[in-house]
């Protein structure tokens, strides 16, 4: 399986994915971990001042590319 995302692509959560991770928050994929066909990714999300919020795993559902 082709992965969505690739490590260290910047992407934006879709959702609250946690309880400091609200919907559209900015982040990069650090790592991906592909298993029988299913993608999932480790993603450390940041403020608007770069500074770490949380690092997170989650599915390719739960991110999109980040459009500026």
């Amino acid at each position: 399986m082709k992965e969505k995302f690739l490590e260290y692509d910047v992407i934006q959560s879709k959702s609250r994915l946690h309880v400091d991770v609200p919907a559209k928050t900015i982040g990069t994929i650090l790592m991906v971990f592909s298993l029988e066909g299913l993608a999932e990714y480790e993603v450390e999300f940041v403020d608007a001042n770069g500074e770490a919020l949380a690092v997170v795993t989650v599915s390719e559902n739960d991110l999109e590319w980040v459009v500026v």
